[in-house]
Order: structure tokens, then C-alpha cells, then sequence
């Protein structure tokens, strides 16, 4: 079965992770997608990295009635630090009928070959490769080993990390970068520095 594979730490979940899982859906290439949650990146440090449990329930207020969409936790069932080569190697093992793919847009592409043993991730997945505002969907020389298949998608130019600037300046995301179930718990929880629950 073929299956993708799409990480991140969703901090929070907005509409261009919705907007990439139903381009990474709607491909042609994949028969179901994983997306899959990160308890924290080895490569770098999020001071407003909200909790596990925050961030997992954000992700079923939004997923939760996607077909063939599923949600994992296996990151964080498996030890750290969490290298998506270490996570792809598990999976490979633990479901060798399945065909992986990981799921990334053109920015990461950009920069992957910088990814802590990329080149062991060669014989385990192709790459399937969606658009990203200002990034190019070229095939870098140090990527040419991976299988790499495009796929259509209308690029947002949405971020994590400018919604939760916006939040904690006391800024209301629209529904156009927040799904509105996702922002109300964000109020709700007090998370990224927001005032309190919705009234």
C-alpha cells in the first residue's frame, strides 16, 4: 500500500497544513496519508512549542474526518531524539507491505540534504514534493538519489510561527489561517501566550 508520510510539529495546526494534506490526498500518488506528530525537533529549539497533548487534540479537531487520513503518535512511542530517518526506519520495519512516501514541500526539499543521515532514507522512500511560496521545486544535485514526484498544489503563504507571533501580540488569526475549532482552543487552553477562552 502506498502511504505517505507527512511529520511536523504542527504548532499550531493552520489551514496550509490542511491546504498540503488534501494536495498530498488528492496527488494520485498516495492511498492513504499518515500525518504524524512531532514531540519536539532535534534540529532546533521552540521556545513556544505548545504541549504534546495540545498540539495532538488540535490535529483531531481538524483531521479527524478526513478519508484515508490517519493520525500517529509514533514519535512519541519511540526513543528520542526524533530524526525523521530513525522514525522512517521503524516504520519500514514495523509495515514492510508498505510502500512509503515522505510527504514534504519545495522549501524542505531545498534544504534536506543538510538532514541528519539523509542518504539512509534513499532505499526507504520517494519523496513527494508539493509547492511553497517562494521556494523552487527543483531537484537539488545532493537530492537526485530520491525518487522525487511533484505534486499540484495552490501555495499558502501561512506559518506557524507568524500565527503565534500574532497570538501572543493579542492578534485574532482569521479562519483563513486557523481553522476556527483550532482557535478556539488555542483561547480556551491559553496557548502561545493568548488571553484566555473565548467569550
Amino acid at each position: 500500500m502506498s502511504t505517505g508520510l507527512f511529520f511536523g510539529t504542527f504548532n499550531p495546526v493552520h489551514r496550509g497544513h490542511e491546504a498540503l494534506a488534501s494536495s498530498f490526498l488528492s496527488s494520485g500518488v498516495l492511498e492513504e496519508l499518515w500525518v504524524i506528530l512531532t514531540p519536539s525537533p532535534p534540529h532546533k529549539h521552540v521556545p513556544t512549542l505548545a504541549p504534546f497533548d495540545d498540539r495532538w487534540n488540535m490535529l483531531k479537531l481538524v483531521f479527524s474526518g478526513y478519508p484515508k487520513l490517519h493520525l500517529s503518535d509514533i514519535e512519541q512511542r519511540i526513543p528520542s531524539p526524533h530524526y525523521t530517518v530513525k522514525t522512517i526506519t521503524f516504520l519500514k520495519n514495523s509495515y514492510p507491505d508498505r510502500h512509503f512516501y515522505l510527504c514534504i514541500g519545495a522549501d524542505t526539499l531545498q534544504t534536506m540534504a543538510s538532514w541528519y543521515e539523509v542518504e539512509k532514507m534513499v532505499s526507504k522512500v520517494e519523496l513527494l514534493v508539493a509547492g511553497r511560496p517562494g521556494s523552487s521545486v527543483a531537484v537539488p544535485s545532493e537530492m537526485q538519489p530520491f525518487v522525487v514526484h511533484q505534486c499540484k498544489h495552490e501555495e499558502t503563504d501561512i506559518s506557524s510561527t507568524q500565527i503565534r507571533k500574532s497570538i501572543s501580540e493579542g492578534r485574532e488569526p482569521g479562519q483563513n489561517m486557523l481553522h476556527p475549532e483550532v482557535r478556539h482552543y488555542i483561547r480556551e487552553h491559553r496557548l502561545y501566550g493568548s488571553a484566555g477562552p473565548v467569550k
